[in-house]
């Protein structure tokens, strides 16, 4: 194989300038993913709604390039001038190493033909069946067209042909960097790095905070971060860890109001200020949290609005209305979830009956109460 061909979705439906500049930053970050894994290649470029990756490591670029958001499938494949000889004995050779790999004594196959543009004298179903044609003379096979073992695709571009027989898929989304920037609360659970996952997904560059708990859930942290960098080409932050000086006061305070009860929408509501903070250094555009709808007491309507005035900026939250089986399936597919299990320090001050409806008036009250000063309303 000598090159990867590199298929988007989204970008294909913007107007032509918005089109360029999106598939430059793609062709950024999938130069910047090849390089950090020590992939050697000659060239990436964009050709009629294609990228193609001009390399000899073509296997490991696709394993690498599959985690780059933008990119909707990939195929290994080898170009060749746009002959019929020369299409005929490269998709026969590819045809017999992909029947070897799958250990099929009479593979079923069918041949697709796409002809991007229209130089080559034959159209896409001729071409199609005189391909099919010759792998049928020279290898044990059949023909299905809806129930094949393997798939050879041909697509024709500028008087080149790309051979290939296998499409991987991608996790599509929108390049890094065509979205701007926000402030990412990972906490060491499950929730928090699906939620920043699901924000770079959608081409956002994150700058990961953690609010510190204690050395074993930092090195937990750090260990998550590492992984969700594998998909975050394009983003350049690292994790920035906030040890806060408050929360002794407050816990010391709530106390002795007997109102322990508030602790964890506290400790919400410091976290976003923090991270409020950090977003407006950063010039982000708002602050994503892992919290999904009712699924512990800090996260019902009530508590989550009072949390939510701790920022003038937009609070997102990618997982609102997914369940925990959602949210594990996601983790256990970006390579989460078992970091998000490993062991953490044990937090002393979680109360044991949470306010579950918590009022925003009683929370001014007891703000003022600590920090004898009212909490800023956020602007709506």
């Amino acid at each position: 194989m000598n090159v990867v061909i590199v298929r988007y979705g989204e970008i294909g439906t913007k107007s032509r300038q918005t089109r360029r500049w999106f598939e430059n930053i793609l062709m950024n970050n999938i130069r910047e993913a090849l390089v950090s894994e020590g992939i050697e290649f000659k060239k990436v470029e964009t050709k009629h709604g294609r990228v193609l990756v001009r390399t000899n490591k073509a296997k490991e670029a696709v394993e690498v390039l599959t985690r780059v958001f933008g990119i909707v499938s990939l195929s290994p494949a080898m170009e060749v001038d746009a002959d019929l000889e020369k299409i005929n004995k490269t998709a026969l050779k590819l045809f017999r190493r992909k029947k070897r790999e799958l250990r099929l004594e009479k593979p079923k196959f069918r041949v697709t033909a796409r002809r991007i543009t229209k130089e080559f004298p034959l159209k896409s179903p001729e071409l199609q069946a005189k391909v099919g044609e010759y792998i049928l003379e020279n290898e044990e096979s059949e023909v299905d067209l809806q129930d094949y073992d393997i798939e050879v695709g041909v697509e024709l571009m500028e008087g080149k042909a790309y051979i290939f027989v296998d499409k991987i898929r991608a996790w599509g989304g929108l390049p890094i960097g065509t979205q701007g920037k926000v402030v990412a609360l990972l906490s060491g659970g499950i929730d928090s790095p699906v939620a920043a996952f699901l924000m770079m997904k959608r081409g956002v560059e994150v700058v990961p905070v953690h609010i510190y708990m204690g050395e074993k859930t930092l090195e937990k942290v750090r260990k998550i971060w590492n992984q969700l960098k594998k998909y975050h080409y394009g983003g350049k932050a690292e994790l920035i860890v906030v040890k806060p000086k408050e929360r002794e006061k407050i816990l010391e305070k709530l106390r002795e109001m007997k109102k322990e009860k508030y602790t964890c929408i506290f400790c919400k509501f410091m976290m976003v200020k923090h991270a409020d903070k950090l977003a407006k250094e950063f010039g982000a555009k708002g602050i994503v949290m892992g919290d999904s709808l009712g699924q512990v007491a800090s996260q019902t309507l009530e508590n989550m609005y009072i949390v939510s005035q701790a920022s003038d900026l937009p609070i997102y939250r990618p997982l609102i209305g997914l369940d925990k089986e959602e949210i594990v399936g996601i983790a256990k597919r970006i390579g989460t979830f078992e970091l998000s299990t490993l062991p953490e320090d044990e937090i002393p001050f979680i109360p044991k009956h949470p306010v579950i409806r918590g009022s925003w008036e009683e929370f001014k009250k007891l703000y003022r109460a600590v920090f004898g000063e009212e909490p800023k309303k956020r602007e709506c």
